[in-house]
């Protein structure tokens, strides 16, 4: 009896393709690097630094409409206040 598996292709975080990447070392921290052939970046899939993860910026702005301050958001989803900041000033330059 033969088991099959299938191998969970991980999707690139700049162009969004699941079918040109490849494992490419690790990270200073030690988490999987990976490579992807169509758009020739290297990406992580975690980060220790949240700061840097693809959609955190999505993250601050549903957190900023819902009446959340940028202390609060800072706790909540672990990335500096700096950051927080200087993305809640980006949103509010986008609303004028």
């Amino acid at each position: 009896m033969t088991i099959f598996s299938k191998k969970k292709k991980t999707i690139c975080h700049i162009c969004g393709r699941n079918d040109g990447t490849k494992k490419y070392g690790v990270g200073a921290a030690g988490q999987q690097r990976y490579y992807c052939m169509h758009c020739n970046k290297t990406f992580q899939t975690t980060y220790i630094y949240k700061g840097k993860e693809f959609n955190i910026a999505a993250q601050v702005e549903a957190l900023w409409e819902k009446h959340h301050t940028p202390e609060q958001i800072s706790t909540e989803l672990q990335v500096p206040l700096v950051k927080v900041k200087s993305l809640v000033m980006l949103l509010e330059e986008k609303d004028v």
